[in-house]
């Protein structure tokens, strides 16, 4: 297997271009809630028309493909988001779209997949977890679009980058639900090429943050994950090709409780009127409870003239896939 890169500044502007009139442009608004010294902003990709951001990566990626490529459609290993987008341009295309999903996946998002015409196989995490490091699938046939390790993926995600800047060009930090990598990567790649000095970190759930781990030892380190309510970010492990590409353009990784993680969610719902996945919560739960320590402990990259003004802070809300039930509990405080 080839050694996987970052997709160039050029490839990013080519995505950019590549989608558009198929994406939106997601607004960045102001979160309604106040913290000393610091404005945080969300980046609202649940605004996307399949209410996520994976929808840039999966149609960079398939408007790309030749038609001998797309000949026998196109399939994935996703837990809900990947498979809602390739489905999505899949069906815009008129190409078959077959999704391999974990047992453990969010039905809310399953549903959404089937919705959306994708054929979904569903698999142990453990057969899932196989096809995501070995780029296939014996189960499904056809183009293997890999939800993380693909810089074309990447590029795509790296326009949100591209978008946040463009709009808030002093955001001294951004701050990314981790995933796979292949959005934090992508994001920082390019927001470090556009402002240096910026800090870009991954945000991680308590029961299952495996860069905070890498990071601590500095490889590739497996740990025991737990499920809960927040999915679609999470893993046993770093993927070993992303591990070199996430150690030089991502600055750290924020763990945050279930707990802040809840009340993240529920300002969002009750401030700003959004209903958002808990991945999503978790960059807000960083903005707000972890990302200052950070600066005040001296880790950050932040190299400003004038410290009197409040540090510009950008959260990103990567989808709304979360079931009524949790956004119930959420609300009465028992999630």
């Amino acid at each position: 297997m080839s050694s996987l890169t970052v997709p160039t500044i050029e490839e990013v502007y080519a995505a950019k271009s590549r989608l558009q009139g198929i994406i939106t442009r997601t607004p960045l608004l102001k979160l309604n809630y106040d913290i000393p010294n610091a404005e945080v902003y969300l980046k609202c990709e649940q605004f996307q028309p399949i209410s996520t951001f994976k929808l840039r990566a999966a149609a960079n990626a398939v408007q790309i493909l030749s038609a001998e490529e797309k000949q026998n459609g196109v399939v994935t290993a996703s837990a809900g988001n990947m498979a809602q987008g390739l489905a999505w341009i899949a069906r815009k295309e008129n190409l078959l779209c077959q999704v391999l999903v974990p047992d453990t996946a969010n039905e809310v998002k399953v549903q959404a997949i089937e919705r959306l015409g994708g054929k979904v196989t569903k698999c142990t995490f453990e057969q899932w977890w196989q096809a995501i490091v070995t780029h296939q699938s014996p189960m499904l046939n056809g183009h293997f679009v890999h939800p993380v390790c693909d810089r074309n993926v990447m590029a795509g995600n790296g326009t949100i980058a591209l978008e946040i800047l463009d709009e808030l060009p002093d955001c001294d930090a951004i701050l990314v639900p981790y995933g796979g990598g292949a959005l934090t990567t992508g994001i920082a790649c390019v927001a470090k090429h556009l402002k240096p000095s910026i800090d870009v970190l991954a945000c991680e759930i308590e029961t299952a943050a495996p860069l905070a781990a890498a990071f601590h030892h500095n490889q590739v380190t497996k740990i025991a994950m737990e499920k809960s309510w927040v999915d679609g970010i999470g893993s046993s492990s770093v993927l070993d090709e992303m591990w070199p590409l996430v150690k030089t353009y991502v600055d750290n990784s924020i763990v945050v409780s279930l707990k802040e993680t809840a009340s993240a969610l529920k300002i969002l719902i009750e401030r700003n009127h959004f209903i958002c996945e808990g991945a999503s919560a978790t960059a807000v739960a960083a903005a707000l409870w972890h990302y200052m320590d950070y600066v005040q402990n001296g880790k950050a990259g932040l190299r400003r003239e004038n410290s009197t003004k409040p540090l510009k802070i950008v959260a990103v809300l990567t989808g709304a896939g979360i079931d009524n039930e949790s956004i119930i509990r959420c609300l009465n405080e028992t999630l």
